[in-house]
């Protein structure tokens, strides 16, 4: 299963399966020479079928909810979540520093209890990324909340100036890792897609799958000031 939040995972207008995280599995199933079915769902969706049995194995954010349903085959990446705001604002210190002002964030996300349980902030729930950033060019918002890959993926294929953005405030880094399930844990399969994701990290294949992708170009696309992904080399365990 792989979350459908772009740019990790999409369907185009052909109904075909794109995305950064689906191009990163389909490069480890074929290195270890596995069949697998990949299936697109919003992430609650995706923990929910890892649960029931329903699906095997998916990248899932590191926390005790993960842990209890299913077993790490090893580290992908690191995910900073961070608040940006328009280009030119106000220096941001801490949480405290958004008292009265009104944030976007993605439906259902989490970003960390700090920022879900503070008094002070307002926050918006809106269906993407997108919609946000546009809402805070517009006036309408004060801030965004997101990942940095996908504030940076809006901000390209909507056509918005990287000078026009500014990092604010880091949450909070995420990590993320590859998950099977308990009751596929026993599998043929597991030992060597374990083995292949270890090969991609000491490669560094999977650097390049996660920080060096086709769908913008990383090295150029930053926030104002120059503040590109946090993650250009994988790190882990």
């Amino acid at each position: 299963m792989t979350s459908t939040v772009q740019p990790w995972g999409f369907s185009d207008t052909e109904k075909a399966n794109k995305g950064i995280l689906v191009d990163f599995q389909n490069s480890l199933f074929a290195r270890a020479n596995i069949k697998f079915n990949n299936q697109l769902e919003p992430y609650p969706r995706v923990i929910q079928d890892i649960e029931k049995g329903d699906a095997d194995i998916a990248v899932m954010f590191v926390s005790p909810q993960a842990e209890r349903i299913a077993h790490s085959l090893g580290f992908v990446l690191n995910e900073r979540i961070v608040i940006v705001v328009k280009a030119g604002s106000k220096k941001y210190r801490s949480l405290d520093d958004f008292n009265g002002q009104n944030i976007g964030q993605v439906r259902g996300s989490k970003y960390g209890q700090a920022f879900d349980t503070h008094p002070g902030i307002t926050r918006v729930a809106l269906t993407d990324v997108e919609q946000g950033l546009k809402m805070l060019l517009a006036g309408r918002l004060d801030a965004m909340a997101s990942t940095e890959h996908s504030l940076l993926f809006a901000m390209y294929s909507a056509g918005i100036d990287a000078a026009a953005v500014q990092l604010a405030l880091p949450l909070f880094t995420a990590r993320a890792d590859l998950y099977v399930a308990h009751h596929a844990l026993q599998a043929e399969w597991v030992k060597p897609l374990r083995q292949t994701l270890e090969a991609m990290r000491r490669d560094g294949s999977l650097t390049k799958a996660l920080y060096q992708h086709k769908y913008w170009p990383y090295d150029s696309y930053c926030f104002s000031g120059g503040d590109c992904l946090s993650g250009h080399q994988v790190s882990g365990d």
